[in-house]
């Protein structure tokens, strides 16, 4: 009886060694896949073309294009929520990118490693 019982948990341990191992090689390769360093991160950033970050200015969200856009010098405090997205609509690629270029390098980072986040999560569906 005790050699049975051994061999049961021997059988259950090599089981959960084999399930614990598998899913952490598969969650180590989505992170690698997924991830940049920072200084990855900021080399590209420096790459980007005017394009690129406009399409980054794009997805920032609402508040952090407002903190942009006042930083940028364009106070819209005076204005109504549709006003200001009427103004972030109707911006130029330029002035999308300029006002990128004036956010704060962790606001930056931040935008690109969530997009990079989401257009993985697309990758992957």
């Amino acid at each position: 009886m005790c050699k049975q019982l051994e061999m049961a948990f021997m059988a259950i341990a090599l089981l959960f060694g084999f399930t614990a191992t598998t899913a952490l090689a598969q969650s180590n390769e989505t992170q690698a896949a997924g991830k940049m360093s920072s200084t990855q991160t900021m080399d590209k950033m420096n790459h980007m073309s005017t394009d690129e970050k406009a399409g980054m200015f794009d997805k920032m969200t609402n508040s952090k294009k407002m903190e942009a856009m006042k930083m940028a010098k364009h106070d819209m405090s005076k204005m109504s929520t549709k006003e200001r997205m009427d103004m972030v609509s109707k911006s130029s690629t330029q002035e999308k990118a300029d006002m990128f270029d004036k956010m704060p390098m962790d606001t930056k980072m931040a935008t690109m490693k969530m997009a990079m986040k989401h257009g993985g999560e697309k990758a992957q569906k």
